[in-house]
């Protein structure tokens, strides 16, 4: 949330992209009642012929971040936009699917604008269409924010008045890309939803191989053992053969550059998960897979 902020008031701005009708906005929502909370918020979506598919992310790289599939419609020639959160993807948070609130809004957003942004109420709802929060969504785009960010970084990096530091900490592309990273640590859990009988999971190191060696373990069991993590992806498939599997992955070192991470794919026959462990010699984390109609 400090991350969020701190960007929020560093650009008072976020990224949007367009590309062959593909959209992506972030910003957050305020909610009524709650002390003027902001959570942050990113909407990436598609459009064609009116129709909206994607998917929403709260509390981007926070303790309680959840990604939902989103459906909508839109018209270019009102404006008129809506959409809703249908079916979580996945979750940190450990409350119960039941008592999740799912994000409503029907309003104006003009796709053709240079700035495209939305300021509107939005309603929360329940799986039962009970309403259960409300509140502003603010979400605001600009197709050129990377060239932004790197013209303020340039500036920020050849400034003589700011030590090395402080330049690294509020570089702007790395803040972003915080935000952006699904991080699970150590001791977190997170649950991913799927309607299939077996997922695929994949791991590798996207960044330079340093020696991190992992162990997995599906319900308790070793499943692979002192694997040292690659680039090139690991792959296999893990069957759902209860109401859940719970995969666990371990740290049995920490490599030349510490912590031990890993890149982590989970995917079935409609969504996928992304998400990188960050750990500690001998921490564990886990990933719940759990089966939903």
């Amino acid at each position: 949330m400090k991350i969020f902020t701190a960007f929020f008031l560093l650009f008072n701005s976020f990224l949007f992209s367009q590309s062959n009708n593909e959209y992506e906005f972030m910003g957050g929502l305020k909610l009524n009642g709650k002390d003027d909370q902001v959570i942050s918020y990113k909407i990436v979506f598609s459009e064609k012929e009116g129709v909206i598919s994607g998917y929403s992310i709260t509390d981007l790289g926070g303790d309680y971040e959840t990604k939902n599939v989103i459906s909508g419609k839109y018209s270019s020639k009102t404006n008129s936009f809506q959409f809703r959160e249908e079916s979580i993807i996945y979750t940190k948070s450990k409350i119960k699917k039941e008592s999740f609130c799912y994000v409503n809004y029907s309003g104006k957003l003009n796709l053709k604008s240079n700035n495209p942004k939305i300021n509107d109420d939005f309603i929360g709802l329940y799986q039962n269409k009970s309403k259960c929060v409300n509140g502003i969504i603010q979400l605001v785009g600009t197709k050129s924010i990377y060239k932004l960010m790197n013209k303020v970084n340039n500036r920020i990096q050849k400034s003589k008045k700011i030590d090395a530091q402080t330049k690294e900490k509020v570089n702007p592309i790395k803040l972003l890309d915080s935000v952006n990273s699904n991080v699970l640590k150590s001791k977190q859990n997170l649950q991913m939803f799927t309607k299939d009988d077996k997922v695929t999971f994949e791991v590798h190191d996207a960044g330079v191989e340093d020696g991190d060696m992992i162990n997995i373990y599906v319900d308790g069991k070793l499943f692979l053992e002192n694997y040292v993590v690659m680039n090139k992806p690991k792959s296999f498939e893990i069957p759902i053969k209860n109401d859940s599997v719970i995969i666990e992955i371990e740290a049995v070192n920490e490599g030349e550059a510490p912590p031990n991470t890993s890149d982590i794919l989970i995917k079935d026959s409609t969504n996928e998960l992304k998400t990188i462990t960050k750990l500690n010699k001998n921490n564990k984390t886990a990933i719940e897979i759990v089966k939903s109609e």
